[in-house]
C-alpha cells in the first residue's frame, strides 16, 4: 500500500478514471445518431420488415426450417455410425488375417525343433 503524495496522487487517479469513463460514456451514447448506429450495429432490436408480414407463417416457415435441419443431423448421425461400423469390422479382419498369418509362421517354425526355432520366434510388430 502506498501511502504519502504517491497514495493520495494514485487514489486521485483512480477516482478521476472511475468518474470519467460513465459520463463520457453517457455524453456519447446520447447522440441520436450515435444511438441509432449501435441499435443497427448490433442489432437491439429487431422489428419485422413490413408490417403487414404474416408472423404464423413466418413461424411455420422457421419450424419447418428446424426440422429439416434435424433430419440432415439425423442422416448425418447415421451416415457416420455406419463408417464406424465399417471400419470396426475391417480392423477385426485386419487383425484376424494377421493372427492368422502369425498362427502359420509359428507352425512352420516349429517344425525346425530345438532350441533355435524357439528363440527366432518374433511376436508383435517388430
Amino acid at each position: 500500500m502506498v501511502h504519502g503524495k504517491q497514495g493520495l496522487r494514485l487514489e486521485a487517479f483512480k477516482f478521476g478514471i472511475y468518474l470519467l469513463i460513465p459520463i463520457s460514456a453517457s455524453l456519447t451514447f446520447n447522440d441520436p445518431r450515435v444511438q441509432r448506429w449501435a441499435a443497427d450495429y448490433f442489432q437491439f432490436l429487431k422489428y419485422p420488415s413490413n408490417p403487414n408480414t404474416n408472423l404464423k407463417q413466418e413461424f411455420e416457415e422457421l419450424m419447418k426450417k428446424k426440422q429439416e435441419e434435424k433430419e440432415q443431423r439425423r442422416i448425418y448421425a447415421e451416415q457416420l455410425q455406419k463408417l464406424h461400423d465399417s471400419a470396426r469390422a475391417s480392423r477385426i479382419e485386419s487383425s484376424l488375417q494377421d493372427s492368422s498369418t502369425f498362427a502359420l509362421k509359428e507352425q512352420g517354425q516349429g517344425g525346425r525343433g530345438g532350441e533355435e526355432g524357439a528363440t527366432s520366434r518374433r511376436r508383435g510388430w517388430f
